[in-house]
């Protein structure tokens, strides 16, 4: 399963439109269709972060496809209980994370910059 069509799914369980999420994601109606149709060749991990928080989905349940999900039905019905594994070693995951909150910490460094700035025009 990829990364659109797990987003997909989960919006369809939120019972959310394309034109919602969209709005709730900060990118155009047009991009998340074609995320969610796999159009899109890559994916922002800023966006990805937003996906997740969102979704309250971890990185790792992006980067597994559906043979490597915990729990797979048998024919007769019983669990069968195979490990998954992570197409993403954990270290590049915790890498991402970093860059993300990074990221973050940069954003609000500069937010806080603008409004010093703002004030200090103000002032003259």
């Amino acid at each position: 399963m990829s990364i659109g069509f797990k987003i997909k799914k989960l919006r369809e369980a939120k019972k959310l439109t394309q034109p919602e999420l969209a709005s709730i994601l900060n990118i155009s109606q047009a991009k998340l269709s074609n995320i969610e149709n796999g159009q899109t060749k890559s994916i922002d991990f800023l966006f990805m972060n937003d996906v997740c928080n969102y979704f309250e989905k971890d990185f790792d349940f992006f980067s597994q496809n559906d043979q490597q999900i915990n729990n797979i039905k048998k024919l007769d019905g019983s669990i069968n209980n195979h490990g998954t594994i992570n197409l993403f070693p954990d270290n590049i995951i915790e890498e991402i994370k970093k860059l993300v909150n990074e990221n973050k910490q940069k954003e609000a460094l500069i937010n806080t910059l603008r409004e010093e700035n703002s004030t200090l025009k103000q002032k003259k």
